[in-house]
């Protein structure tokens, strides 16, 4: 499994697999750096299968469950759904059969933060009394939208965004099939390794992305109707837009730091406010995104 980064991370995680010093994890960090794969290569290690390397046909080991919120579309709409209790409670009649190989079983919950309340504290009722021979590791780049009580039973290991050297340095030696140079500069500075493999590996959706984060780039000088007609097309898809608006944030953070002019600045660091609001809107609440957006863009 070709991991691009957190070898510090990963190294104190391996160490401890003899002595396993907790039996419910939290992987938390911004969206992108390698969170997902970084578990998985855990999971597969209590699994005893220290070589796999996941594919269409077998995306995780015999003794590995993964779980993620379903995407829906709905009149157009792109809406990712909460993880409902009764996946939760699949996931636990999982756990509750003897690992095939002699290890763990686990279970990876992906973005963790869509977890209903509901499920939430079925899942606390386990972790208050783990079997011996089960794992369950929670992934999230959204960490206040997992309840306190859960929290405080699970060990925490928090994965940064990773340096531009190492994530060049990863891609040659593990992914030489792609070229490197056909991403822009300014991605790599992002530090998110699995944005970059995305758009190697699916150009043609990254292309309609990347138009789109150009779009932002340029907002200010759109037209009235311009700016309207690109909210709504982002508010059909509001993960996607929120993905957009952190990819954006720093970009607006260099332009910022580049400004002599004190007005100017100001501006700056009003609109990056404005989209830090926005984007905490997005995941906290179930406000409406075209109206959002409508008022983010207005207000440049």
């Amino acid at each position: 499994m070709h991991i691009i980064g957190h070898l510090k991370e990963r190294k104190a995680l391996h160490q401890n697999l003899g002595t396993l010093f907790s039996q419910a994890f939290l992987f938390y960090g911004p969206r992108g750096v390698g969170k997902s794969l970084c578990a998985l290569e855990l999971a597969a290690l209590l699994a005893l299968e220290p070589d796999f390397a996941p594919t269409n046909d077998k995306p995780h080991p015999f003794d590995v469950m993964v779980i993620r919120p379903l995407l829906v579309i709905k009149r157009g709409v792109t809406k990712m759904k909460k993880i409902p209790a009764e996946d939760i409670r699949d996931a636990l009649n999982f756990l509750g059969r003897f690992p095939a190989n002699g290890g763990f079983r686990t279970v990876v919950i992906e973005d963790a933060h869509r977890l209903s309340e509901t499920a939430q504290n079925v899942l606390l009722k386990t972790l208050e009394e783990p079997n011996h021979s089960t794992v369950i590791i929670l992934v999230t780049h959204e960490l206040g939208s997992i309840l306190p009580t859960l929290l405080s039973r699970v060990k925490r290991v928090r994965f940064d965004f990773v340096e531009e050297e190492i994530i060049r340095h990863g891609l040659a030696e593990y992914f030489p099939q792609y070229r490197a140079e056909e991403v822009a500069p300014f991605f790599f500075a992002l530090g998110r390794p699995g944005m970059i493999l995305a758009a190697l590996a699916k150009d043609s959706q990254f292309s309609a992305e990347r138009e789109k984060l150009g779009t932002l780039f340029r907002l200010s000088t759109l037209s009235l109707s311009e700016r309207l007609k690109l909210a709504e097309k982002l508010s059909t898809n509001a993960d996607l837009t929120v993905r957009l608006l952190e990819w954006w944030l720093p970009g607006l953070y260099n332009q910022a730091k580049k400004i002599k002019e004190k007005h100017l600045t100001r501006r700056f660091y009003a609109l990056l406010e404005a989209v830090e609001q926005t984007i905490t809107l997005l995941k906290t609440t179930q406000s409406n995104t075209r109206l959002l957006l409508e008022k983010l863009f207005l207000s440049i």
